[in-house]
């Protein structure tokens, strides 16, 4: 017994010398510069792959596949990663052989204890990575009342580098059983890597939908790592079976170092990639959050001192593609509206003496103009245009309410102001009897984001339940009806009154079309004769316009009964339109589509008939229009529209500025546009690619054909009118009004109350 436990550990022991001695000629390779060359080249080619990995990972969730080329997408992707991943890799082997050099040599081969201070040094790093993300989570207003707001990021830390240091040991582990030849343990520990990686993948991108994108980073970070390390492992493999192999991994981990230098040093190859991918803004999934930080990156390391932020690196990267000018706005509009005193004669003598028109405005949220103008869905809407002014080209000054809304009744482009001469605040200074009757969801909305908008009466029309809460969207009861119910009901109160009214109806069901209660819908549909018709825009939305135009011709015949339309302006309008999928979208804002800003635009003026007006028109027209029936001489200060009583005389000057249009996506600007009434040219610039489109109007779908590159001189020089007007922001607060907003509607809202 006793020799042959003697025989056991002596080779128990010969066995961990020939360990520590393996060990050691690890250690001595691994400080040999061609060694780091090998490191290096393995963790490149590996984060190169990984970062492809997520590019197929971003391609099975994104949906929009149909409304681009998939192989620019495709291209464009590979190339962008190609150069991320060999970022990632180049920035791991500097961290891993720091840690070697400080660290991993003087504890390898020795005791356990000391091998531990290797993972402790990654989840320390790991930890220290995650202090801005963990102390940014707990800081909300409603964790700041808990001891969460101590204890929270302090638990946030530990979690993340308790997971780095674990990665890093499994790391460590498996590399070491491969070197002592135990292939099963080490192909189930990459086999563990890559499902790890898959799943902080599958989490990121479908379960975890997030509000805070610093977490987002934080996973899709890890999953960079985790797949990276399952490749660089699986490579190390390879080299050390086939020593062949190992030029081959060098030489590719070459070419993409090549391509990583070429994309920071040519810039051509950054526009390119802008370019390719500006649709990924919808759906960002992997590809955007990378081509935002990368836009970040690029922006920051050219002028570290002077960084100005995304939104104004943005700007600053147009400015480099292209001669603008300077960045002030052009003096002619600051300019009040002035017409020649002769043409000033002929508006008013088409006008006639101010007498204090009632107004009536019948509004409609979301209404697109080819919907409207269709006589088979909304026939009250063409017989009214018969006999009124009947604008077909109006556009509307933004794809959303809150960039539209103001621009009509404050005919200025500036949406995050008020003017003095705001339609609304005219009628008050004229003394009008100012009433709106809205849907209850839209007056919640604009009164916390849009309060200027403000009346002397507002009458709410419920359209959700009370135990519902409901922002922006999700009101299913329809409010139609109810809303021309209680306009009938106000113009039988005043019968005997002499004071004139300013009387606003805010229809919100257009707006809600997808929410609205399906039996409703149903019902209408069936009295309209609308089916679902895949060759038609959405039925549901159809057969709600419907239903609106059947409410305004009951109106107009009250109006008509009333004997009211003899001095009383009527103006049917909506504030923009929806998508209703085009491109994969179905909604409305973030573009500048015709479909989303082409609005219906008619207007009942006593004593001028009927006219159907070709030119392109704007919603900021109509105020400086209106204000003139209110008051005999009004200021025109801030208006950037025109009256639109000139169109009706013949020569006409051109019209004295271009139309201008915004887009947002969460509240934040992400295009403008300019219209060219005079050359129909439509052009829009993406303020996140820092690229302009150029759009032919005379074309049957204008929006479908970019010809910026092949009308260079037109692009440039309407991008040059566009940067001198009031909607090309200059500051970060131009991007995101949200802030200024909501202080200034604070203001709005106090003065109201101390009044």
């Amino acid at each position: 017994m006793l020799p042959g436990l003697q025989r056991a550990r002596n080779e128990a022991h010969s066995s961990r010398s020939l360990r520590l001695r393996h060990l050691e000629s690890l250690s001595q390779r691994a400080n040999s510069p061609l060694n780091f060359l090998g490191l290096l080249a393995r963790l490149v080619c590996g984060g190169v792959f990984a970062a492809w990995s997520m590019v197929g990972a971003d391609a099975c969730v994104r949906a929009g596949w149909p409304y681009f080329s998939a192989a620019r997408h495709t291209a464009a992707s590979l190339a962008l990663y190609a150069a991320v991943g060999a970022l990632l890799g180049v920035l791991a082997s500097g961290l891993v052989w720091f840690e070697w050099s400080v660290l991993g040599r003087r504890v390898a081969g020795r005791s356990r204890w000391l091998a531990a201070l290797r993972p402790a040094f990654y989840g320390a790093v790991g930890a220290a990575a995650s202090t801005s993300t963990a102390f940014f989570t707990f800081s909300g207003e409603h964790v700041a009342q808990t001891r969460l707001k101590t204890f929270g990021p302090l638990l946030f830390m530990l979690g993340a580098g308790l997971s780095a240091a674990c990665g890093s040991a499994l790391l460590i582990r498996a590399l070491r059983a491969l070197d002592l030849g135990k292939r099963l343990q080490f192909w189930l520990l990459v086999l563990l890597f890559a499902l790890v990686g898959a799943g902080v993948v599958w989490v990121d991108l479908t379960q975890y939908v997030a509000l805070y994108a610093r977490i987002h980073t934080i996973l899709e970070l890890c999953a960079a790592l985790i797949i990276g390390a399952t490749f660089a492992l699986q490579l190390h493999a390879l080299t050390q079976r086939s020593r062949r192999t190992e030029p081959i991994v060098r030489g590719l981990a070459g070419v993409f170092g090549l391509w990583l230098g070429l994309v920071i040093v040519v810039p051509p190859i950054r526009v390119w990639i802008d370019a390719s991918l500006r649709h990924v803004w919808l759906e960002e999934a992997y590809v955007g959050r990378v081509l935002r930080r990368f836009q970040i990156g690029e922006a920051f390391f050219k002028d570290p001192l002077h960084w100005r932020g995304l939104y104004m690196s943005r700007i600053d990267r147009l400015r480099e593609r292209f001669p603008i000018g300077p960045p002030t706005t052009a003096a002619e509009w600051q300019a009040p509206l002035q017409e020649a005193p002769d043409f000033r004669a002929e508006i008013d003598a088409l006008r006639g003496p101010t007498r204090g028109y009632n107004v009536v405005v019948y509004y409609v949220d979301t209404l697109r103009n080819d919907v409207a103008r269709d006589p088979s869905l909304m026939p009250n809407l063409a017989r009214f245009g018969e006999t009124s002014l009947d604008f077909r080209y109006a556009y509307a000054a933004g794809s959303d309410t809150l960039r539209s809304l103001p621009a009509l009744t404050g005919g200025n482009y500036d949406v995050s102001t008020t003017p003095a001469n705001d339609l609304v605040r005219v009628a008050e200074r004229a003394n009008y009897d100012r009433v709106l009757i809205i849907a209850k969801s839209a007056h919640e909305f604009l009164g916390k984001l849009r309060p200027e908008f403000h009346f002397d009466r507002a009458v709410d029309v419920e359209d959700y339940p009370k135990e519902q809460q409901v922002w922006g969207y999700g009101a299913q009861q329809t409010t139609a009806g109810p809303i021309v119910d209680q306009a009938i009901e106000f113009l039988a109160a005043r019968r005997h009154a002499s004071k004139s009214f300013l009387l606003w109806l805010f229809n919100f069901d257009q707006h809600n079309w997808r929410e609205l209660d399906a039996k409703y819908v149903a019902a209408v549909a069936k009295a309209h004769g609308i089916e679902d018709d895949p060759d038609k825009v959405a039925w549901r939305y159809r057969a709600v316009a419907a239903a609106i135009d059947t409410e305004f011709g009951r109106l107009v015949k009250e109006l008509e009964k009333r004997k009211l339309l003899e001095n009383t302006i009527v103006l049917f309008v909506s504030d923009h339109g929806e998508a209703l999928g085009r491109e994969g979208f179905w909604v409305h804002s973030v573009f500048l589509w015709e479909q989303l800003i082409r609005v219906p635009l008619v207007l009942h003026v006593p004593g001028i008939g009927g006219r159907q007006i070709q030119d392109r028109v704007s919603l900021v027209d109509v105020a400086p229009t209106l204000t003139r029936y209110m008051q005999a001489e009004p200021s025109t200060v801030g208006y950037q529209g025109v009256d639109l009583l000139g169109y009706l005389l013949p020569d006409r000057p051109p019209r004295r500025l271009p139309l201008l249009l915004t887009a947002a996506s969460k509240d934040v600007l992400v295009r403008v546009g300019v219209v060219d009434p005079v050359r129909d040219w439509k052009a829009v610039l993406s303020l996140e690619a820092a690229l302009p489109e150029l759009f032919s109007l005379d074309a049957p779908d204008p929006d479908a054909e970019d010809l910026a590159d092949a009308k260079p001189r037109v692009t440039l020089d309407l991008l040059r009118t566009l940067s001198r007007s009031p909607v090309f922001p200059r500051s970060a607060d131009d991007f995101d009004v949200r802030d200024t907003r909501e202080q200034k509607a604070a203001g709005a809202v106090q003065a109201q109350e101390e009044n």
